[in-house]
C-alpha cells in the first residue's frame, strides 16, 4: 500500500496520506478499488465502492485526480460561521466536492451546477447514493447570460462551452444565482475556461461570498486572463493564494506543454477569514 500511495501522490501530500496507512479504506477507497481504477483505460465507465456506497465514474484517471485533491489534500475545506453553510459547486462533475462539503458540514445546503447532461445524471445518482439527495442540482452551465450554448463533451472532467461543441446545453447567468442568496459560505468554480467571463459579469455580487475557489484555465493560442481574474478577487476584497494544478510546463521557456486545449492551469483560493488553517 505504501508504494501504491507513493506512486499516486506528489511528495507534498505523502505525509498527509501516511497518517492513514493501515486503514482498509483510506479516504473512502479500499486498496483493491484503488488498484483496479489505476488499471482501467481512459473513459471506461465503472462503479466503485466509495465510503462504502456506490459511486458511478465515467473516467478513472480524472476521478483519481479529483479524489486526491478533494479527499487526500482536502483543498476545499473551509471555515463556516454556522452549521448550515451555503455551498455553490459550479462545475460539479461527479459530485465529489458536494459530497466533501456535506461530510465537513452535514447540515450544509449545496447547489450543484453541471452542464453535461450525461454526467449530470451520474451526479444525481451519486448524490442520492451518498445521502445527499437534498443537494439542489442544476443541469446548466454557469455563464454571463441565460442562453443556449454549444458544449463539447469529453466523458471526463474537461467538457466545456465552445463552438466545437457536439450538444446544446442551457447557460444560466451566474449573477442571478448569487443575487438570490444573502451569503455564500463557499463558492467552488471549475468551469473549464469560462471562469473569467463569468466572474467579471458577477463581480458586483462577490461581496456575498466568504470563501472562493477558482480553477484558472489558460487556453492555447488565446490571450491569457490571469491578471483579470486576480483583479476581480482583489477588488472583491479577497486575500488570494495560488497553487499549481493540472498541466504544467517544467521548462516553459523552451517548451510549453498543453493538455485538453490548455497550457496552464492554476488553483486559486480566496478568503476573507483571518487566523490559521486549522479547520
Amino acid at each position: 500500500m505504501r508504494n501504491l500511495l507513493r506512486a499516486l501522490l506528489p511528495a507534498r501530500t505523502r505525509d498527509l496520506a501516511r497518517s492513514l496507512l493501515g486503514r482498509n479504506q483510506p479516504y473512502g477507497l479500499a486498496e483493491s478499488e484503488l488498484r483496479r481504477l489505476q488499471g482501467l483505460p481512459r473513459y471506461a465507465a465503472t462503479e466503485v465502492k466509495f465510503f462504502g456506497r456506490p459511486l458511478q465514474v465515467c473516467d478513472a484517471a480524472s476521478f483519481l485526480s479529483a479524489w486526491r485533491e478533494i479527499f487526500i489534500e482536502q483543498i476545499y475545506r473551509f471555515r463556516a460561521t454556522g452549521p448550515e453553510p451555503l455551498v455553490i459547486d459550479a462545475g460539479a462533475n461527479l459530485g465529489l466536492a458536494s459530497i466533501a462539503s456535506r461530510q465537513q458540514y452535514p447540515g450544509a445546503r449545496v447547489i450543484a451546477l453541471e452542464p453535461d447532461p450525461q454526467i449530470c445524471q451520474l451526479l444525481r445518482n451519486n448524490l442520492q447514493a451518498h445521502s445527499a439527495e437534498t443537494v439542489q442540482i442544476l443541469n446548466c452551465a454557469a455563464w454571463d447570460a441565460d442562453e443556449s450554448l454549444l458544449f463539447a463533451q469529453d466523458q471526463a472532467d474537461s467538457g466545456r462551452v465552445g463552438l466545437c461543441g457536439q450538444v446544446r446545453v442551457q447557460g444560466m447567468r451566474f449573477l442571478t444565482l448569487l443575487e438570490q442568496h444573502e451569503r455564500v459560505d463557499f463558492l467552488k468554480m471549475d468551469i473549464e475556461g469560462a471562469e473569467v467571463r463569468v466572474l467579471l459579469d458577477c463581480e458586483s455580487e462577490l461581496d456575498r461570498v466568504e470563501n472562493i475557489f477558482v480553477e484558472y484555465h489558460s487556453a492555447v493560442a488565446q490571450p491569457q486572463q490571469l491578471s483579470q481574474l486576480l483583479g476581480v478577487l482583489e477588488r472583491a476584497g479577497f486575500r488570494y493564494y495560488v497553487q499549481q494544478a493540472g498541466v504544467c510546463s517544467r521548462q516553459p521557456l523552451l517548451h510549453r506543454q498543453a493538455e485538453a486545449g490548455f497550457d496552464l492551469q492554476l488553483n486559486i483560493f480566496g478568503t476573507r477569514a483571518a487566523g490559521d488553517d486549522s479547520v
